[in-house]
């Protein structure tokens, strides 16, 4: 095991193949990124308590230092002493989105420009209890262990992994839905070991970042309009954020 590790929370293990190709991809800088399953959305810990009420610690931060917490009492495989930094990875969910971009529908659908629902107001209500929550993590560039304080910085997936890394605008849901996302995952893995520059292609890429090359503008295009709703996302931005280097195209460190 390196000696730094990099705590990375995810919303659900299928989303742990970004994790895992960062460990693959930049194992030469000797960081180890060790994903960390939410099972669920921890920034709607309060419309959910039910997901988190076991966690220790008060605020978003609480809750995030609390699975990290755990992770290392159940796994025993790192120290907070070996956290070098500690990332975010969320589904935005559309829910940037102004509310009168949530209309009523039959069922819920994600559209281009708007979100349909049977339930507009828990949607809007979803949507700002969001919002806050992600307001407050991007206010916050650190996190304290102790007396030590390392980087903290939250990304997204817009909507969701599937649309970000696979252009999939259909939510994958249910039995089927699961073992898709599984699949992909397994596939997305292969494809990065195969081929390493895919990956960092991929997330520097126009389709995800949108020209916004730099953390504060990129959660400035999220927010922006409609934006969450559309194919994006800003972890490509997470080795520049923490000090690492890309491997170039050889596969040597930048």
């Amino acid at each position: 095991m390196p000696n730094k590790v990099v705590p990375f929370i995810v919303e659900g293990q299928s989303d742990e193949c970004v994790v895992d190709a960062f460990d693959e991809i930049l194992s030469d800088v000797r960081v180890h990124f060790q994903g960390i399953s939410a099972d669920g959305d921890i920034t709607l810990y309060k419309i959910h308590p039910e997901n988190f009420h076991v966690l220790p610690g008060k605020g978003i931060q609480g809750k995030i230092k609390g699975l990290i917490k755990r992770e290392i009492s159940k796994s025993h495989e790192f120290k907070e002493r070996d956290i070098l930094a500690v990332a975010l990875l969320m589904d935005l969910d559309g829910a940037l989105i102004p509310d009168d971009r949530v209309a009523e529908g039959r069922v819920l659908e994600y559209m281009a420009d708007e979100i349909r629902t049977p339930d507009v107001l828990g949607i809007r209500l979803r949507n700002s209890e969001k919002k806050t929550r992600i307001g407050e993590l991007i206010a916050e560039r650190e996190i304290s262990f102790s007396s030590r304080k390392v980087p903290f910085r939250a990304f997204f997936m817009s909507r969701n992994l599937e649309h970000a890394l696979w252009n999939i605008s259909d939510n994958l849901t249910g039995e089927q839905g699961k073992k898709e996302k599984r699949q992909l995952s397994l596939e997305f893995i292969e494809h990065c070991e195969e081929d390493p520059a895919f990956f960092k292609q991929l997330l520097l890429s126009s389709d995800l970042l949108h020209g916004a090359d730099a953390y504060k503008a990129s959660w400035d295009w999220a927010f922006r309009g409609v934006n969450s709703l559309r194919r994006g996302s800003n972890v490509g931005l997470l080795p520049d954020e923490f000090g690492i280097s890309w491997p170039d195209e050889d596969g040597c460190l930048a």
